[in-house]
């Protein structure tokens, strides 16, 4: 609760008669304390500009009576017209308060979607990261996130290992099988492998000629681009294909990642597999750089196939083999997912209904994605995830220990802080 007064809850569906509840700090009761509310849209406006309506917030809109429900509580019904962010004032005794909340109106297809804050590409200690899968799942519910994947290169089983670790204690983070596909000598094939049942890695690796069969296969019935590498391309169909056979999604990972003197892929090869279809989802930020060159070209990329029409779900991922490097960018790059529950989370992400985040710190941050997710993830990233960070703290230290009488203390917690935001 802020200094003055705070609002219960935060969200609200669109186009529904909703109770918005304040509570005012003690400075502000009196007995016979007049309470109004003025709640101002902020993209399509309730007063429209003229001659009569000068641009002047305390003129314009009409500040209304709210009702006294306890000894500083007060409610008032209303119905929020757009899906859109509102600001709030309050006026105590024809005073305005001077401090401005701000609630968020969605629409019918967002409500009951809960916003994840998730990484899809990261490493541990089974690969050439730092921390065993508990560790690092730790570490980033420590830090408010909801699910990861682990992606480790060549093998599924870290991932498997620190699902079943975290499933034992909890329902309320996950980990989600994956894997990092490469070509058997670490090549240019990094594929992210996104909730599969098998590992694409193994089939690779299997030596029985399988693989080799379908790239040919893919080679022969293809139809390539001029200045495309028609290998490379057959390749990675292949590996998406598999992906796809076992329940994944196939994730471009890091494109424009710089290695070895070159980027990770050749660009008519990129434009020609996004094009395509290749994959199911694209890291428009990946761990690829710390000067933002490789994230710089992706978007520029992703920018230039909206203009063509291609609408490609987009991932933020810090591909981090440490969460405690200075230089890892471990919790500076990840994704917000809007998904009903754990089951539905690779649906949202194949359905588009993810963002890309770009942390420089706790209060600034760039997002990614479509017009209407950005706007919502950007309130959520002021007014929700900062005081659920400290609640996941909580969690995390009570997961790391096993007590799980702390552990159900901490997640009742956060199941009342939620309806606090979310009704």
């Amino acid at each position: 609760m802020n200094e003055v007064f705070s609002i219960c809850p935060k969200v609200y569906p669109t186009q529904k008669s909703q109770k918005i509840t304040v509570v005012l700090d003690r400075q502000y009761v009196q007995n016979n304390t007049s309470v109004c509310i003025k709640i101002q849209g902020m993209e399509y406006y309730g007063v429209e500009h003229s001659p009569l309506y000068r641009i002047d917030e305390e003129e314009r809109y009409p500040y209304l009576p709210m009702k006294k429900t306890g000894e500083s509580t007060y409610v008032l019904d209303f119905n929020f017209s757009h899906e859109q962010k509102y600001s709030v004032k309050i006026k105590v005794n024809d005073e305005v308060i001077p401090y401005t909340a701000y609630l968020y109106a969605i629409d019918e297809d967002l409500v009951g979607l809960q916003p994840m804050k998730c990484d899809t590409h990261l490493h541990t200690s089974c690969s050439d990261g730092e921390g065993t899968p508990f560790e690092v799942g730790i570490a980033y519910r420590a830090a408010g996130y909801d699910f990861i994947a682990i992606t480790d290169h060549h093998k599924m089983y870290p991932s498997v290992e620190g699902k079943e670790a975290f499933r034992k204690l909890t329902d309320k983070f996950f980990v989600i099988r994956a894997e990092e596909v490469h070509n058997k000598s670490m090549g240019y094939f990094h594929i992210i492998n996104l909730g599969g049942e098998f590992s694409v890695n193994e089939i690779i690796e299997a030596g029985d000629g399988f693989a080799e069969s379908e790239v040919a296969r893919l080679l022969e019935e293809g139809t390539f681009p001029e200045g495309t590498t028609p290998y490379i391309c057959a390749y990675r169909t292949f590996i998406s294909e598999q992906i796809r056979k076992g329940g994944g999604i196939a994730v471009m990972a890091h494109p424009f990642w710089s290695c070895y003197g070159e980027y990770n892929m050749p660009a008519p090869d990129v434009f020609h597999l996004l094009r395509t279809g290749c994959y199911d989802a694209y890291e428009l930020l990946a761990g690829c750089d710390n000067n933002n060159n490789g994230n710089n070209i992706q978007l520029a990329l992703w920018q230039e196939l909206l203009a063509e029409g291609i609408k490609v779900p987009v991932l933020g991922s810090s591909d981090a083999h440490s969460t405690k490097d200075e230089e890892t960018l471990f919790n500076k790059q990840f994704s917000i997912v809007f998904a009903k529950c754990e089951s539905d989370a690779l649906t949202a992400i194949k359905d588009g209904r993810s963002v890309a985040v770009l942390r420089e710190n706790d209060a600034d941050f760039l997002v990614f994605g479509s017009y209407r997710l950005t706007k919502y993830a950007r309130f959520l990233l002021d007014e929700y995830f900062p005081a659920y960070a400290s609640l996941t703290a909580k969690h995390a230290h009570a997961l790391g220990i096993g007590d799980t009488n702390q552990i159900k203390a901490v997640e009742t917690e956060i199941d009342k802080y939620k309806n606090t935001i979310f009704g």
